[in-house]
């Protein structure tokens, strides 16, 4: 735990004196060639239940002024919307957790969250990658979907550029069947006004929670984080660790994620604004 925060701290400060100028190459791709069997055998009960949030808070930045408080409800969807689900994946060390978005796509297989929860930005993919849809108390009511191919903005894997903190997975098949088939999808929507009404979906593991529930942030845009280049969005939340990834909610579509936050600026979440190349991230993955 005290790990990852370093990392996302490190990676934070970095984001901060990163250019732009990594936003317009192509989307960072890797082919998974680990057998779907060995990923589902890989994650154990025990293991998805000890899996650890790799996104915890950053320090406060140096120089940040504390912003007032954005309202928001939280709660617990009765029942939970089986789209949205729990990511699973590992370094070769650590089991983390994050969350993610089964969208509307081409191959009808897309799941949508955040970079860091398929790449260490700047440095590798990470393995063993599942997502869980509909996750509630280690059950997995619509089994098990292995990643064959990871996805992330080029700016996120070269420099780990926060605006950008996007990642895609195409997902295997399950007994034929395509994920979306199985338990429907979200749009995908790019270049919205970002003043909107965000409902944040999420599976928040570091304390107060445990990560065996999926929450919901209902909060309207509060202002946006000038430090990250386009700024991201803030909206009122109090998800923490483990919910990365979960898609912002307007109508049916996702217009972002959950990405991170500061230690000085409690219960304000973070995410990147999904404009050209989040949209040119998404074209990619939905026609692979």
């Amino acid at each position: 735990m005290k790990r990852a925060g370093i990392l996302l701290l490190v990676l934070m400060l970095a984001a901060m004196f990163a250019g732009t100028a990594q936003a317009a190459k192509p989307a960072k791709v890797k082919e998974v060639h680990k057998s779907s069997a060995a990923v589902k055998d890989y994650w154990t009960a025990e293991r998805m239940r000890n899996a650890i949030p790799l996104d915890l808070d950053a320090a406060g930045a140096p120089g940040k002024k504390r912003k007032a408080a954005i309202p928001f409800t939280r709660y617990e969807p009765n029942p939970y919307p089986p789209m949205h689900g729990k990511v699973f994946f590992s370094d070769g060390v650590f089991n983390y957790v994050c969350s993610g978005t089964a969208l509307t796509s081409g191959n009808e297989s897309v799941v949508w969250t955040a970079g860091h929860c398929v790449h260490s930005g700047p440095g590798a993919f990470y393995t063993n990658w599942a997502f869980v849809p509909q996750y509630r108390d280690n059950v997995r009511p619509h089994g098990t979907w292995t990643a064959r191919r990871l996805m992330t903005t080029s700016a996120w894997a070269t420099s780990g550029d926060f605006s950008y903190d996007l990642g895609a997975a195409i997902v295997n098949t399950n007994a034929g069947t395509t994920l979306t088939d199985r338990v429907g999808s979200r749009g995908a929507a790019f270049n919205q006004a970002a003043q909107q009404r965000y409902l944040s979906h999420g599976y928040p593991a570091a304390p107060p929670f445990n990560g065996q529930r999926q929450y919901v942030c209902d909060s309207n845009l509060g202002h946006r984080d000038n430090s990250a280049n386009p700024p991201t969005m803030a909206i009122g939340c109090d998800m923490t660790g483990g919910s990365s990834g979960g898609g912002w909610v307007v109508g049916n579509n996702v217009l972002s994620v959950n990405s991170y936050g500061y230690s000085n600026e409690p219960n304000v979440m973070y995410g990147p604004y999904q404009g050209s190349v989040a949209q040119q991230l998404y074209t990619s993955a939905s026609s692979g």
